[in-house]
């Protein structure tokens, strides 16, 4: 619907008489003191992408200092010589505490948390330290083979990490998924350690 000249000229006189009073009275003190403020500070596009640049090159500084965390873990869970084709295997101080440490004797370096046996007549032992977690797998030759293995995150802003009972989920499924009946008590866990696991 278009308007002629003459309703234009009425809307406008009609819009006039209603607001002309508001138009024409002084600005209250308030606004005048918003008004006499400094304006915002330009902001320089150039530092504010330079420092977005650096964030993001600090988010992949941290992706590499995972992959290096991830590295460092996998080559002390396996030094050279401690693989073949279809496994990998624990060594050091973990090997050590699956051999001879009891699930319900403190441990050091490395917790023990249970013993069981698989499905496959294996036995089976979980373990923990303060920057990993995992399941091994005792195999015919002595060797105990990982079945999963780990990384365990400290708790934000206190360098600790959950108590050594505390598994993360990975390594409970693994558990789960291995086990054949119940998990050894302390007395059957001590004769399959004095047997050497056989």
């Amino acid at each position: 619907m278009n308007m002629n000249e003459d309703q234009l000229k009425a809307e406008r006189r009609r819009l006039a008489a209603a607001f002309d009073g508001v138009l024409k009275e002084p600005v209250p003190e308030r606004l005048k003191a918003l008004l006499a403020e400094p304006a915002a500070p330009v902001v320089d596009l150039g530092a504010v992408r330079a420092r977005r640049a650096m964030s993001s090159w600090a988010a992949w500084g941290g992706m590499a200092a995972t992959l290096l965390l991830g590295t460092l873990i996998g080559t002390r869970l396996t030094p050279p010589g401690a693989t073949d084709e279809n496994r990998l295997v624990a060594t050091g101080a973990i090997a050590q505490a699956l051999d001879r440490q009891l699930a319900s004797a403190p441990g050091g370096a490395v917790a023990v948390q249970v013993s069981f046996k698989a499905r496959d007549g294996r036995y089976c032992r979980s373990f923990s330290t303060p920057a990993s977690a995992g399941l091994a797998c005792r195999d015919g030759d002595g060797a105990w083979a990982l079945q999963q293995a780990t990384a365990v995150a400290a708790t934000p802003g206190t360098g600790m990490r959950q108590a050594a009972t505390a598994l993360p989920p990975t390594v409970l499924a693994a558990v789960d998924g291995l086990i054949a009946g119940e998990a050894l008590n302390a007395d059957q866990e001590r004769a399959a350690r004095d047997a050497g696991w056989h």
